[in-house]
């Protein structure tokens, strides 16, 4: 991650998403400011990546899809924006490896566990590769996000974004871990995934949608 790059791009991000979307960060005190933190969010749009970006006081990595890397100019941008490639349509181990990394060495990562864009803005199931990236590892936390509004500006399918305001409300950080838990591994990530579909659930339901 280029730093100095990171932080100009996200003031100009902020400025538009201000103006644009009159954009308000409800939360933020909710962030932790040191150690490995699991950022976890509906999605539901293109412009959901840079919104949580300028909720957050703290840098962080991104997951894209890795075909955004075969593309010139923005595979050179988003490298260095801290931003990882991740193969869709099963559990890429490689990406799972990688992003334990960073979140052991005390980084913090942005994750979409639903893997792919909601075509009608309600919350998908939570892929077990979510789980698998989050699972024992020491004072790890998990921070649910909910983004409202994302979803009615730049739904799956269009191009052109509409100036609607979005809210980026974040909620409480909980942990988890598998250690001395006496349950299969599938069903440990099932109901685990049932847990974070919950989390951002909640902060659906505080948002009033």
């Amino acid at each position: 991650m280029n730093k100095t790059l990171y932080d100009i791009i996200l003031k100009l991000t902020l400025i538009i998403c201000k103006i644009l979307f009159r954009v308000r960060r409800i939360g933020m005190e909710n962030v932790p400011r040191e150690g490995g933190l699991l950022i976890i969010s509906n999605h539901a749009s293109f412009l959901d990546p840079p919104l949580v970006a300028v909720s957050m006081p703290r840098r962080i990595h991104f997951l894209a899809k890795e075909e955004l890397f075969h593309v010139p100019i923005l595979s050179w941008l988003i490298t260095r924006l801290g931003t990882h490639p991740v193969r869709r349509g099963g559990a890429d181990r490689k990406a799972i490896e990688d992003a334990r990394r960073l979140l052991v060495s005390g980084e913090s990562l942005l994750l979409f566990p639903e893997g792919t864009r909601t075509i009608d803005g309600n919350l998908q199931e939570i892929k077990h590769g979510a789980i698998m990236m989050a699972t024992n590892i020491d004072n790890l936390s998990i921070l649910p996000v909910y983004i409202d509004g994302s979803f009615h500006a730049l739904p799956k399918g269009k191009k052109i974004p509409r100036p609607v305001k979005i809210t980026v409300r974040i909620g409480e950080p909980f942990k988890i871990s598998q250690k001395g838990v006496a349950l299969p591994k599938k069903t440990y990530y099932e109901s685990t995934s049932v847990l974070f579909h919950e989390k951002i659930e909640q902060l659906k339901i505080i948002s009033g949608k």
